[in-house]
């Protein structure tokens, strides 16, 4: 199987989708939830039956995701074969974005309050899906499509079927309306066309965070952030001296490959700057939008004071 990078560790943009400037124009579409689990309990559950009956019948969003993530659907029969346990756990929480308000009301909610914040921004359409473990998600022209088994996990789930990558990184139910607010953000985000700096990326993903919990109330990337508030002079220190290259693998998509810190600092480092640059700022409205787009950098990170100096 091959893992790519989960969503919270990367832009979901792939391609820009079709959106709309209305947060009620978005369609938080979860039907091949549903789907996925009547294929899972038939028998045989193979390649076939998740081809005919969840594949060639799914939404667009599902067909989008096939190409690099569900890759087809005798991957996707191999994982489930590997993790059945894992999968079979997480079933409630996932079909919970259905019979659960609470979590379609709380992304609507939160798309609201970035219209209020930057009437500017869109809004695509949601597909939640259910793939082969390897993606949290990406886009397309159709909209944000999110792999809601890398997010589905709760204090019962069963773990031991698992690798290291996957204990790192899949998520909680919880935070899944706090992970689309994330991915939300870098819809708004214009792509970077020359190599990018770790200054860059931090302030796409650290601003994307920042913003992301401003207007769901959750915060990803907790593990960071305490690790982060307990050595923050020395990180900031080392990110001052590092912002400027291009070593994004010191800072990100580290998975459990870190070492003797959490993996993806640069997720903090970013959220750091954009929560001084905002907490400066006498226009809080027209600060969101600034880091939203994270257009100019070094210029946020200037204006910030976050460094010694500055």
């Amino acid at each position: 199987m091959r893992l790519l990078a989960l969503i919270v560790a990367i832009p979901l943009c792939a391609q820009e989708p079709v959106a709309s400037h209305n947060p009620d124009s978005a369609r938080l579409v979860s039907t091949d939830i549903a789907r996925f689990w009547r294929v899972f309990d038939t028998t045989p559950r193979d390649s076939a039956s998740f081809q005919r009956s969840y594949l060639d019948s799914g939404t667009v969003g599902l067909n989008d995701f096939v190409p690099h993530r569900i890759e087809s659907s005798g991957e996707l029969a191999a994982v489930i074969a590997a993790h059945a346990r894992y999968y079979a756990a997480i079933r409630a929480n996932t079909l919970a974005i259905d019979t659960a308000a609470h979590v379609k009301d709380a992304i609507r909610a939160s798309f609201r309050r970035l219209a209020n914040l930057c009437p500017e921004a869109l809004f695509p359409d949601v597909y939640f899906v259910i793939g082969a473990m390897s993606s949290g998600g990406t886009s397309s022209s159709h909209g944000m499509i999110i792999g809601v088994e890398m997010f589905s996990r709760d204090d019962s789930t069963p773990m031991d079927e698992l690798d290291a990558w996957h204990r790192a990184v899949i998520g909680r139910i919880v935070d899944l309306p706090t992970v689309v607010a994330h991915e939300l953000i870098h819809v708004q985000q214009a792509p970077l066309d020359t190599p990018i700096t770790v200054l860059d990326q931090s302030m796409r993903e650290g601003g994307a965070d920042f913003i992301g919990e401003l207007i769901s109330g959750g915060r990803l990337n907790r593990v960071q952030h305490v690790y982060g508030d307990a050595h923050e002079q020395e990180l900031r220190t080392a990110f001052a001296q590092a912002m400027d290259g291009r070593r994004l693998s010191d800072w990100f998509y580290q998975g459990d490959k870190s070492g003797d810190h959490p993996p993806d600092l640069g997720y903090y480092e970013g959220y750091k700057i954009a929560e001084a640059y905002y907490r400066r700022a006498k226009d809080k409205r027209a600060a969101a939008c600034t880091i939203m787009h994270a257009a100019n950098p070094s210029d946020l990170r200037r204006r910030s004071g976050y460094f010694e100096g500055e």
